[in-house]
């Protein structure tokens, strides 16, 4: 089965024009996003405009910390209970953190959240809990975004809550930029990783040598796929061979997904040729 090649889109931004640009564009799948709240949102409404369009949803993500805002540990009960109307797609977002606490001593509020996340999800016949890994800033002492950073952190997380349903959201841009071999780390954790965001980061090695990783000048910065240090060729073809069946979509940064769109198309293509 070939992997499917989509876009991540913030809700606001889809409508009838932009859901058929999405087709346009190539699009094979479209994950829905939020920041933080789901807001005045109608689901509903929303559903039937998307199915509508044809274009199968691979994720609804609410980008949030759940265990400090309420606003979005309700809108992963919300999309839990509403996923089947959009096809039964994963639903997804920050594993959460105690504000300023370790990732040890988040650990008790978060299984007391996703241990009610995954009774809903089994009530609702949801199909899975991903939680994705970027930082927002956070280590491992401290932070006030989210515990699912890294390696060490995804071993105690599925110690403490082990369950069919809960997974991974993965991207190999927070590896690069953690140092991580992208490659390497997906193969460790390829059963866990159901869904992958197309976001890529490249390292200006002169630059880190010389004003090193806090200096004033960044020397790692976050491009799409195509453009950074992954070689998404061999990432497809470690996919394949282990029978994964989700989707790669797209990630950009910005204000609107359907900003240059020549480079979003180029991305787009670039990923359709690294599957085949």
């Amino acid at each position: 089965m070939s992997i499917a090649i989509g876009a991540l889109v913030a809700a606001k931004e889809l409508d009838r024009e932009h859901l058929a640009f999405l087709k346009q564009m190539g699009c094979e799948t479209v994950g829905i996003t939020f920041w933080e709240t789901l807001g005045e949102t109608d689901l509903i409404a929303l559903a039937e405009l998307v199915n509508e369009a044809g274009l199968p949803v691979s994720a609804l993500s609410v980008w949030g910390n759940p265990l400090a805002n309420p606003s979005t540990a309700e809108g992963w009960k919300t999309l839990i209970r509403h996923a089947s109307l959009f096809g039964s797609p994963f639903v997804t977002g920050f594993a959460g953190r105690v504000p300023n606490a370790s990732v040890e001593e988040s650990i008790p509020a978060w299984k007391d959240l996703f241990s009610d996340l995954l009774e809903e999800a089994y009530r609702c016949d949801c199909k899975g809990l991903l939680m994705e890994n970027c930082r927002m800033g956070d280590v491992w002492k401290r932070g006030k975004w989210n515990i699912a950073i890294n390696d060490d952190a995804w071993k105690l997380l599925f110690s403490n809550l082990d369950d069919e349903r809960l997974g991974l959201e993965w991207e190999p841009c927070h590896q690069v930029e953690a140092f991580v071999d992208p490659l390497d780390q997906l193969r460790r954790w390829l059963p866990s990783i159901k869904h992958i965001h197309g976001k890529d980061a490249c390292v200006d090695w002169t630059r880190l040598k010389t004003f090193g990783l806090y200096a004033k000048q960044k020397a790692i910065t976050t491009t799409l796929p195509g453009l950074g240090d992954t070689d998404w060729k061999a990432l497809c073809t470690v996919l394949q061979n282990s029978g994964y069946e989700g989707s790669i979509d797209l990630e950009t940064e910005g204000s609107s997904f359907f900003d240059d769109p020549p480079s979003k198309t180029q991305a787009l293509s670039y990923l359709r040729s690294c599957r085949s």
